[in-house]
């Protein structure tokens, strides 16, 4: 009886003896609804390159990445899709373990779809990502077998030997797993403190891809403690020196560019004295590399308003071309700050704003549409005198006032884990996943009950209100306009220093030109375009008949989400 249950354990445990193995990552794709589908296009997520750089430094193991949402490559198989043909892949280079990339809700159930099919093929499956840890048992009953909490890099390598050699997974940190029905968690595992430990991030391991954005990082985690975000890890950072090394090994051994910087917030704290000096020094940095070797490298990243009251560091940042910051200033209205806990109030927004403008920033700010008020408190009473028509409004003001050059506005997305989604599920608000599936949790759709008995229609309605008003068809009339007349004045006059071999000024010239007339009009005509087709989707797709019978379901009480795993039949 014994020999019999270490039998049945070596097999659920063991890959094939094998003397290479192979293993892969995969980034779900986007629902081809998506409005982001195309940008993912030139990029990728940066988590899975990091957990396939460590994984590769196993002996016997050979790794590779595949970001579904970027395979321009020619050689990639495509089925009828466009998407990779993962069959067809199976039968190229037979993966023996594949991990998969669970950050994004809106990916999951493409998430889910693959785990099944690689599970056909007897491969082992591990997914890691915010939306899979706060939702482990739904991912271990859709086909994942092993769940993987927190920082990934060391735990995949442990949890790949283990596979390797059949070693029980319970002395493996940082894991979650299946023991017949019941989820079986192991102890956690330490936050990564000492980033310098870990190899650089190795982008040769992404095939099919072609890159055009670079992510890199330098933080983890999140100092703040906004209601509406899962990012809830204490913060933790390597030295300026890493993300250095990081930029210009990419700069010099793949000819990257444009980076975008993915923490939450550049430089973390600003309030904290060593932090923001680091900050400095990183800027400065990457100034005198660019001078030295003559680099044309540019920077986005995310940062809070706060670091408006620090001019030393955007000094800092705009020598080091850091031209674009993205912005979250979540809601222009005072009561939904409150709410959000965002520590701000509009009037401070706008001031700040200018600040960024007068240092020469490129602003692109961030959004979120009807967000709900807390029932019975004294926000939601004084959001009950709020309209939707003047909450369009003071949206459309605000933007104005503060001339942020482009926007996204999302409507609000209550997310696995996070606090509003506890609160909104108490107040029994949200919409049954049965209807509305994660695949819509993307900030396209209305997910819950909105505030003061409005329809959740007019609320997505005001939001393509607000973002059709912003980004027009006039544009391309104005891009002409600014060609035609602006163009000869600002630039014409300076082709005459072309006599005297000066051609900076001429160079400079060209850049206010394209600064003040020409960047942003040609953004705002390419977010047309973008909203354009995907009003087009949006009106071929089934999404308001699963509305209206979420609707229904929820009037009639009888949606009860038990979210984990429901869903998918369980």
């Amino acid at each position: 009886m014994v020999k019999a249950v270490q039998k049945e354990n070596k097999e659920l445990y063991q890959l094939p003896d094998k003397k290479r193995f192979l293993f892969r990552i995969i980034v779900p794709a986007f629902p081809s609804f998506n409005i982001y589908t195309k940008i993912a296009k030139r990029t990728t997520a940066l988590g899975p390159i990091l957990v396939a750089t460590s994984a590769n430094k196993l002996e016997k193991w050979d790794v590779e990445v595949v970001d579904e949402n970027n395979c321009r490559s020619g050689f990639c198989p495509k089925d009828y899709s466009g998407r990779p043909d993962h069959i067809e892949l199976q039968k190229i280079r037979p993966a023996d373990v594949v991990g998969f990339y669970g950050s994004l809700t809106s990916t999951i159930p493409r998430l889910y779809k693959l785990a099944e099919l690689y599970k056909k093929y007897g491969v082992k499956t591990a997914a890691g990502g915010k939306h899979i840890e706060n939702l482990p048992k739904e991912a271990l009953k859709n086909n994942i077998d092993a769940v993987v909490f927190g920082d990934g890099e060391q735990t995949i390598k442990e949890l790949l030997l283990a596979w390797q050699e059949g070693k029980n997974l319970k002395k493996t940190a940082g894991l979650a797993f299946l023991i017949g029905r019941k989820l079986f968690k192991t102890k956690p595992r330490k936050l990564l403190t000492d980033f310098e430990e870990l190899p650089l991030p190795d982008f040769n391991l992404l095939r099919y891809a072609k890159m055009k954005i670079y992510p890199v990082s330098w933080w983890r985690g999140c100092p703040y403690n906004c209601e509406f975000c899962a990012v809830k890890d204490k913060t933790r950072c390597a030295p300026s020196e890493r993300l250095l090394a990081a930029v210009v090994h990419l700069a010099e051994t793949r000819k990257a560019k444009n980076f975008f910087i993915v923490d939450d917030h550049f430089g973390g704290n600003h309030y904290d004295k060593k932090q923001l000096e680091e900050t400095i020094k990183f800027c400065r940095q990457i100034a005198k590399y660019r001078k030295k070797f003559g680099k044309k490298l540019s920077f986005t990243v995310q940062i809070r308003l706060t670091a408006a009251s620090r001019p030393k560091l955007l000094e800092a940042m705009r020598q080091a071309d850091i031209s674009t910051v993205c912005i979250g200033y979540e809601s222009p209205i005072d009561e939904e700050l409150i709410a959000m806990r965002k520590g701000i109030v509009s009037k401070q927004m706008v001031e700040r704003t200018k600040i960024f403008h007068k240092f020469g920033f490129f602003i692109h700010g961030m959004f979120i549409f009807g967000y709900p008020h807390k029932k019975g408190s004294v926000v939601d009473k004084a959001g009950l005198r709020l309209s939707l028509k003047d909450k369009i409004k003071r949206f459309g003001n605000f933007i104005a006032r503060a001339k942020i050059d482009t926007v996204q506005v999302l409507l609000t997305v209550p997310l696995p884990g996070t606090e509003l989604r506890q609160r909104l599920k108490k107040e029994g608000r949200l919409y049954p996943l049965r209807q509305i599936g994660w695949e819509y949790y993307d900030g396209q759709f209305p997910l819950f009950k909105p505030d003061n008995g409005v329809s959740p229609e007019k609320i997505q309605q005001a939001v393509k209100k607000i973002m059709s008003r912003f980004y027009r068809f006039n544009c391309i009339i104005k891009i002409i306009f600014n060609i035609g007349f602006h163009f000869p004045r600002v630039v014409f006059p300076i082709t005459l220093t072309l006599f005297t071999l000066r051609v900076r000024h001429l160079t400079k010239a060209f850049k206010k030109w394209r600064r003040l007339y020409f960047r942003n009009q040609t953004r705002r005509f390419g977010g047309y375009l973008i909203i354009r087709r995907w009003l087009k989707k949006f009106r071929e797709g089934d999404f308001l008949e699963k509305l209206a019978r979420a609707k229904l379901q929820f009037n009639k009480r009888k949606a009860v989400d038990k979210e984990d795993g429901e869903i998918f039949g369980f």
